[in-house]
């Protein structure tokens, strides 16, 4: 692996690994990922992994959305990553060698995705206060049968506010190139993964403590008030906005 970073040191500018690279890489796991949840609705077998039966998003409706998608990455995401070279350099993300170990970005990760979580459920709930759910997050929730592509679905408010949650981490604690892009590759994927609509028995939450996965992220697109952390559940029960049945008089 040294031997591969080696020849893209010596191959491509920093600016290039810092910004370029970043933006193909988050866009490529997107449409990708995009595509592959949308093959699910195509697949007889997996019907009975379908948290919402029956219930499937127009494909005109799915066409609006990536268009909105288009016009959000192309004014937002993608100028701001191109534009982030000078931040990441004084925060202190170096592309030198050697490496960081796996054991030491698994952990960088893991805990990014606490720092990421913790800030993203705050600033989603303050996305329900009345105005800001009027003005802003409103559009999130057009679809309340989520599907994959609609992770990154949102005003360009909500785009720069939630946003940040994924920023944070880097900027707090500078890590490697490699740690970063890996972090921003599994943060998307796991943004796509819990607007699939499918909860297969291969979860991580049927193996992982405190994981809610896609059945619970599912619940707040139908419930609105409930369940406003992205991966974990331990804000929502210690905060009592993890949904109940007897939250709902129809126990549903």
């Amino acid at each position: 692996m040294n031997e591969l970073w080696q020849w893209l040191l010596a191959r491509y500018s920093d600016f290039t690994l810092f910004t370029i690279a970043p933006t193909v890489l988050v866009n490529l796991v997107y449409v990708i990922g995009s595509l592959v949840c949308l093959s699910f609705d195509h697949i007889p077998q997996l019907r009975k992994y379908k948290i919402q039966p029956g219930r499937y998003t127009p494909a005109q409706k799915m066409w609006a959305c990536a268009r909105h998608l288009v016009l959000i990455k192309l004014l937002i995401e993608i100028p701001l990553t191109l534009s982030s070279y000078p931040l990441l350099r004084a925060v202190g993300v170096s592309s030198a060698l050697p490496l960081p170990g796996a054991s030491k970005i698994a952990l960088q990760i893991i805990l990014f995705f606490f720092i990421e979580d913790a800030w993203h459920y705050f600033a989603h709930r303050l996305l329900h206060v009345r105005w800001f759910y009027k003005k802003i997050h409103y559009l999130h929730h057009t679809y309340s049968t989520p599907f994959g592509m609609q992770a990154n679905y949102a005003h360009p408010g909500e785009t720069l506010w939630l946003g940040f949650g994924t920023i944070l981490p880097i900027l707090l604690f500078g890590p490697h190139l490699l740690t970063m892009w890996l972090w921003i590759m599994i943060r998307q994927v796991q943004a796509i993964s819990v607007h699939t609509g499918y909860d297969f028995p291969f979860s991580l939450r049927r193996w992982v403590p405190l994981v809610g996965g896609t059945a619970f992220h599912d619940r707040h697109h139908t419930k609105y008030n409930y369940n406003f952390a992205p991966l974990f559940t331990h804000l929502d029960w210690l905060l009592g906005t993890a949904w109940r049945p007897e939250n709902d008089p129809r126990g549903r």
